[in-house]
Parts: C-alpha cells; structure tokens; sequence
C-alpha cells in the first residue's frame, strides 16, 4: 500500500514539475499571491501570538503556578489558529504518547479568523462569525471529553533546565519565525496547486471540488454557503494539514485516526451551525458571487507592529553573530 501511494504521489509531482514547465506564468503568480498571503495575513495575526505562547511555555511558569499544561495548551489552540496547537503540543513537557492524543482536538480555527475574516469579510456580520466560532469550537469540545485521558494524564517528560529572560526572549522569537516560515511555505505552495487545478477545471468540472478541500481560504472563497463554510472550517484542508504535521516534530500520529477527527469536526460543525440557525431565527444574507475576504494592502494594527518591532530585534541580534563579506547581498542572507 505505502508503494502505491508513493509511486502516486511521484507520478503527481513530476505532472506538477510539468504544469510549471508548460504554463510558468500561473505558478509566478500564485506564488506572489499566496506570499502577500502570508505578508497581509497570516505573519500579522500569527506571529506575535506564537511568540508570546512559546515565551510563556518555555518560562516555566506554568510548572511553578501547577497549572496543567495539557489544559493550557488546549485552551490558547482554539483561540491561536490552526497550527498553533501542533507547535505548543511539540514543545510541552507532555508524555509523548498523549500528544499524538491531544492532536485530534488541538487543530481549530482562531477567532479572529472566523469572526472578523468570514463573519464581518464574507457575510458582513459579527453575528454570524459569533455562531460560526461556536459551531467550531464545540466538536474541539466534544472530542476533548472523547480523549479527556489525555487532558487529566499527570504523566511529564523530565522539565526542561530554566533559562534566562533574554535567552527565552531570543529562542522564542526565533522559533516563532521558523514556525511562520514554515507555515507560509505550505500556503504558498498550495496556492500554486488550486491556480493550476483551477485553470483545468474549467474544461473538468470534477476538479472543482479539490479545490475547496486542499485550502481552507481559497474553499470558503468558492461558496457562499454557510453551512459548506463551517464544514471547510472544522475539516481544515490539507494544507492545514501538512502545517500540522510539518510542526508535530517527535509526534506519533496515528493519520487515519486525525483524518477522522477532521470529518467528525467537519460535519458536526455544519449540523451545530444548521441547529443555531434554526434556534436563534439568524438570516443569511444573500450574497454576491464576486464577494470575497477583504484584506486592506497596509494593515494598521498593533499585531503588525509588535511583529515589526519583534523581528527587528531579531535581525539586529543576528548581526552581532555575523562574518560580513563585503558582498552586500550576501550580507543580508
């Protein structure tokens, strides 16, 4: 079985290699496109979080409060946005055979993204970003009782020696960029599949589909309805997937197992957003097909300017590291 799936997966990427032979310009420009992405996007609303998750985790503080890490982390996953969760489960103390556990619940969708992105940027109101977010949450929930073993384990790793304030400082604020860099190049590199998977459906309609499963924003942009949108957020795409298993670094994941909690999540959040409806009498409007997520091109937010100021930093501390060459480009690398 693993030879098919390899031998299909070569055979894939040399069609891919192909693609970009035959028609460059769709991949030059889905590149830039998914990079401003990254730029507008995901750097400015991911960053500073990260970096503030990974300073606390590392500061030990939570041994000495005796909060439970497990319950922390699960905590800040539904709040930091889909990989967070992987990145903070790889760098706990927890026994290595309950994260691959703690991975079937610690994928969700942050706040900001549902609420303000596809709430108030695709449906023009918070409301229903409120009832999306909470019809996301709840299957985390549900699978969180499901594998609350996990959760209540007292069962740590040998706690890592402490380090100082600055040494913290520094670490975190690296491992946060080689996380984001790590992220960004799988949304870069998806955005060049959906353009070319998009620039063939047009004669094969069935490719269609693929679309909406390998790229969450690039899925929700396809529809506009909201029931397939809350399915797109629970199940993730694989994307998302391949930045979750990039992140789970020493992990065990039992894929079938996380495939399924992601269809669970997907349905149940469709069903949970179907019933809320129904509930609380909430209309859907009606929207345009050229309705899309709107991202100003300069963003204006203390998010952009803690991350400024934080990777700042970084750069003029790896310069007092640095052996300059005289060759200016090199220099900067």
């Amino acid at each position: 079985m693993k030879r098919i799936i390899s031998a299909i997966g070569l055979f894939g990427i040399i069609c891919f290699g192909f693609m970009i032979l035959k028609n460059p310009e769709i991949c030059a420009e889905s590149a830039v496109s998914g990079l401003i992405l990254c730029g507008r996007v995901i750097i400015p609303s991911l960053f500073p979080f990260t970096f503030c998750v990974l300073f606390i985790l590392k500061s030990g503080i939570l041994q000495k409060l005796k909060i439970p890490e497990t319950l922390c982390i699960f905590l800040l996953s539904l709040i930091g946005g889909y990989p967070l969760g992987a990145k903070m489960i790889s760098e706990s103390q927890i026994e290595r055979k309950n994260t691959s556990q703690m991975l079937n619940f610690c994928v969700n969708a942050g706040p900001a993204f549902i609420i303000l992105a596809v709430g108030n940027g695709i449906f023009s109101s918070t409301k229903i970003g409120i009832l999306l977010f909470v019809s996301h949450i709840i299957p985390s929930l549900i699978l969180a009782f499901v594998f609350k073993k996990s959760l209540i384990t007292q069962q740590t790793k040998a706690p890592k020696k402490a380090i100082n304030f600055i040494d913290n400082f520094v670490l975190s604020a690296y491992e946060s960029s080689h996380t984001l860099i790590n992220i960004s190049s799988f949304v870069i590199l998806f955005s060049v599949f959906v353009s070319y998977i998009n620039s063939f459906s047009q004669k094969l309609p069935f490719l269609k589909p693929f679309e909406m499963v390998l790229e969450v924003t690039n899925g929700i942009n396809q529809t506009r309805n909201i029931y397939i949108i809350s399915s797109l957020l629970g199940f993730g795409g694989i994307c998302i997937w391949c930045q979750v298993f990039s992140l789970s670094k020493g992990i065990k994941i039992n894929y079938i197992k996380f495939v399924l909690c992601r269809i669970f999540h997907s349905i149940t959040s469709c069903a949970l957003t179907f019933l809320l409806i129904k509930i609380f009498n909430i209309t859907v409007p009606t929207l345009s097909n050229s309705h899309t997520f709107g991202f100003s091109v300069f963003q204006t937010n203390a998010a952009v300017g803690i991350s400024l100021i934080l990777m700042g930093i970084v750069f003029i501390i790896s310069l007092t590291g640095k052996n300059f060459t005289g060759n200016i480009l090199e220099d900067i690398v």
